[in-house]
Parts: C-alpha cells; structure tokens; sequence
C-alpha cells in the first residue's frame, strides 16, 4: 500500500513520536503528539484502515496520560530538591 497525503503524515510522526520516546526525547516528543493528534481529528479522511487509526488514537491517548504522570513527577521532584536545599542551608 503505498501511502499519499496524511495517511503517510499520521505513520512517518507514528513513527518519529516511537523514536523520539524510545531515546527518552520526551520534550521533543511532545510537539509530535500535537500534530499527529491534530491529523487525526478528522480522521474520516484517512484511508488507513479503521484497525490501524483506532491502534494509533489509543497509543495516543496513552502518551498524554503518561506525560501527564511524567509531568506530575518531575514537579515532584523538584520540590523535594528545593527541599533538599532548603535543609542543606543552614
């Protein structure tokens, strides 16, 4: 099958977001969420099959509850730094 169009976009950012989340970029992978989430608002469109969007959409929404944790942790992590510091400073 050979893809055109934003069927090639949703696999070629698919693709990018795998790697850029494998190496750990997740900042970087950030912005390739947002578009392929963007692509796939309107996914009456694609000519994928249903199987493959459907695949796409739920790792999707996997990522954003996972960088919501990630998130949730960093901050966490810098309050107990600060509070390392705050302790330390004596």
């Amino acid at each position: 099958m050979a893809l055109q169009g934003k069927d090639k976009q949703v696999i070629e950012l698919s693709n990018e977001l795998a790697k850029k989340l494998k190496s750990k970029e997740f900042d970087l992978a950030w912005k390739n969420a947002g578009e392929l989430s963007s692509l796939l608002k309107n996914d009456e469109e694609l000519q994928l099959p249903y199987q493959v969007i459907e695949c796409i959409k739920r790792d999707l929404n996997s990522y954003y509850d996972m960088n919501k944790q990630l998130n949730k942790v960093t901050t966490r992590a810098f309050a107990i730094g600060s509070s390392f510091e705050r302790s330390a400073s004596i």
